[in-house]
């Protein structure tokens, strides 16, 4: 994964679990984690790494660990170096969600080796949003759960993040189902 998502992770992981949690956490991984360079492809393995040693020091579940970096992807990213494009992909959730596949081979451009996942979305009636992601990346469906969730706050569209689908394998995909409820 991409630098950027690592300094994510560990930006989260510190403000999660303070500084001395973050300092034990860096000492425990095989790797330097203090500083990624953001537009730099890193191995899988540390991200996940990270996470998992992450979980053994705290207790915490990947999964809610991941949810909450899913959230705060949303919220740090829409104030900051991509807030433009939190703004020109779409003024609501459905609209945004639809575009994600051209902002990411746009960002495909300029960032050599980005595997990103692909969605696809569709209105369920009124209130529902149908959601798809496929990724040769296992176990970020939680990951996913926070950045819709997230999404629903900056759009200012309240909602319920279901997971309703696993994906079996890595060809398979992942779906989720976003009720929106009244504000």
């Amino acid at each position: 994964m991409y630098g950027l998502v690592n300094n994510l992770l560990a930006g989260t992981l510190q403000r999660q679990y303070g500084d001395v949690v973050w300092r034990e956490i860096a000492a425990r991984l095989p790797f330097d984690a203090s500083f990624f360079v953001s537009m730099k492809p890193y191995p899988d393995e540390w991200s996940y790494a990270m996470v998992g040693t992450a979980c053994e020091l705290t207790g915490d579940t990947p999964e809610n660990l991941l949810r909450c970096v899913g959230h705060r992807w949303v919220s740090e990213n829409s104030a900051g170096e991509y807030k433009d494009l939190f703004t020109i992909n779409g003024p609501d959730i459905f609209t945004f969600l639809s575009n994600l596949n051209s902002m990411h081979a746009a960002l495909g451009n300029q960032m050599p080796g980005l595997r990103p996942p692909s969605f696809l979305v569709q209105r369920d009636g009124e209130q529902v949003i149908r959601v798809r992601y496929y990724s040769t990346r296992a176990g970020l469906a939680p990951l996913v759960t926070g950045l819709l969730e997230g999404l629903c706050d900056f759009f200012g569209e309240p909602g319920t993040v279901s997971h309703i689908r696993q994906r079996a394998d890595e060809r398979d995909y992942d779906e989720f189902r976003i009720e929106r409820t009244a504000a």
